[in-house]
């Protein structure tokens, strides 16, 4: 072949090479939910999130969380850890190679750097280390936390939703500011999670990108896509027509029967009982009336017209899901003794009242309460209120709601942040000020067992007492139902408010 012949093919061969097209870039795998409210920060220390927690632990991740699908706790970026005899040491050994997202290690001495930042005062949800005394890092791998007093609460304080999630240094160092980091926080993160914060449109879209650098396990999905769908009405037709993958709360307990064949529910035992707080100061002062309040209330007359068999009667004061009691509570059953109580005093009329956010189910028990007490001869009416006012009914008792509807979660899944924030003297959310020294000297015994068996007993002796003083009234556990798309599987489901999907180990069929 002449040199002339040769050069022409070679042409040819590049000119064909040239026009034929690249194989087309695999097609991104993406996860779409939604939130019915925006996220307040993503500062993993400084805002008490009610939506977001999903995306926050994706995107940071603390030294211990629970287990998928239950309360048991287990290791995260500690992959042991030991505590000593005199339960106050907590040892924590690091698992190695895990990477922050700005390219350093995790180290114990930037785990250290960063639970000195979430134990300032001035932060939100300092409170979680309250009881620390000390902390070192003897090595590069191991992290030691020293407490004041023995705290059987201490590792689901960590493991907790709202538990302390690592921070580095290129936001801690880099972006510190004046404020420990806490603006630039607000909307940027530098965890060690699986994902990165890639797109905030503040009340609008958040966007969460797979880190390639992530140490652990890859996740499934390439995006997770974060839409803000105030209207529970709306987010249902986008899941029923395929815009949102997953719907994680709301989707009303009576169509769940009615969903269609490519969607499937899943519940969970609920963290947040739904409990009534009986106000002493005004209608209820009387301790015989509050008897035939509480025998009206019973919920094995109303239960099961609320929730479509997704609640239970409450065992105690506690969440099944933190402590299943052997048996429900015993309500007094004499109706015509409440009815003969009621009208010796002369007319009552009660007011129920409930947090605004807390939505349509906490409306239905309210007006099912209504005519449960309506059946003894008590008028009733129901009100509402921003949920962030509830702090403040405390302040004017006597103008405040007879009965307070809550479905309140606490910190986590042990026993004692539940009495730590309604039932002990002076607690957050022990809004009509109940106070019971003997009640107060309970609490302060159990917290300090951590045997898990002793340590259920102690606390269900403490709701049998509260029960017995009409000061709190269990109603019912309510199951927290997922409606998801039904070629989704792995949704690492943990309880949070309510509970949520693994964003990191849900995938596709």
């Amino acid at each position: 072949m002449s040199a002339m012949a040769k050069t022409i093919g070679l042409i040819l061969l590049m000119v064909m090479a040239l026009a034929t097209p690249a194989a087309p870039a695999p097609p991104q795998r993406v996860l779409k939910v939604a939130y019915a409210d925006d996220v307040v920060s993503f500062d993993p220390d400084n805002a008490f999130l009610l939506y977001g927690l999903e995306a926050l632990r994706v995107m940071y991740q603390g030294l211990v969380q629970y287990e998928p699908g239950t309360t048991r706790v287990t290791g995260w970026l500690a992959q042991s850890w030991s505590v000593s005899p005199d339960a106050r040491t907590y040892t924590f050994r690091l698992h190695d190679g895990a990477r922050f997202h700005d390219g350093s290690p995790v180290t114990a001495a930037a785990v250290m750097a960063y639970f000195q930042r979430r134990a300032t005062p001035t932060l939100a949800l300092s409170y979680f280390l309250d009881n620390v005394a000390s902390m070192s890092a003897p090595d590069r791998l191991t992290f030691v936390i020293r407490l004041r007093s023995p705290q059987s609460t201490f590792l689901d304080r960590l493991a907790s939703p709202w538990g302390p999630k690592v921070i580095g240094p290129g936001a801690l160092v880099g972006h510190a500011g004046g404020d420990l980091g806490g603006s630039w926080l607000n909307e940027h993160e530098d965890g060690c999670g699986p994902y990165r914060l890639t797109e905030f449109s503040r009340g609008y879209r958040y966007v969460l990108t797979r880190d390639p650098d992530y140490w652990g396990p890859r996740p499934y999905f390439d995006r997770i896509e974060i839409d803000i769908v105030p209207s529970i009405s709306q987010q249902m037709l986008m899941v029923r027509r395929g815009d949102l993958d997953v719907m994680m709360n709301g989707y009303p307990f009576d169509q769940l029967a009615h969903l269609p064949p490519d969607l499937r529910a899943t519940g969970f035992d609920d963290l947040g009982e739904e409990m009534a707080l009986v106000n002493p100061w005004h209608s209820l002062k009387d301790r015989k009336l509050r008897w035939a309040v509480l025998t009206a209330l019973n919920p094995a007359g109303w239960l099961a017209d609320d929730f479509d068999g997704y609640a239970t009667q409450a065992r105690s004061l506690y969440p099944k899901a933190m402590i299943d009691a052997p048996r429900p509570v015993v309500f007094p059953g004499d109706l015509a003794a409440a009815r003969r109580i009621v009208a010796a005093h002369g007319p009552v009329h009660l007011q129920i009242g409930y947090g605004a956010e807390e939505g349509a189910t906490q409306q239905r028990t309210a007006e099912l309460l209504v005519s449960a007490l309506a059946r003894i001869g008590i008028s009733a009416t129901v009100m509402s209120m921003p949920t962030d006012q509830e702090p403040g009914l405390r302040d004017f008792p006597q103008r405040a709601p007879d009965l307070w509807l809550a479905r309140n979660y606490p910190d986590a899944a042990h026993p004692g942040t539940q009495a730590d924030v309604f039932f002990e003297t002076g607690a957050p959310l022990n809004l009509f000020n109940y106070s019971n020294p003997s009640v107060d000297r309970l609490i302060g015994a159990a917290g300090q067992i951590t045997d898990r068996a002793a340590r259920d007993r102690a606390y269900l002796a403490i709701s049998d007492a509260l029960f017995a003083d009409i000061a709190f009234i269990p109603l019912a556990d309510i199951k927290d139902v997922i409606v998801y798309r039904a070629d989704l599987t792995d949704l690492g489901t943990r309880p949070a408010l309510p509970w949520g999907v693994d964003y990191a180990t849900i995938r596709r069929r």
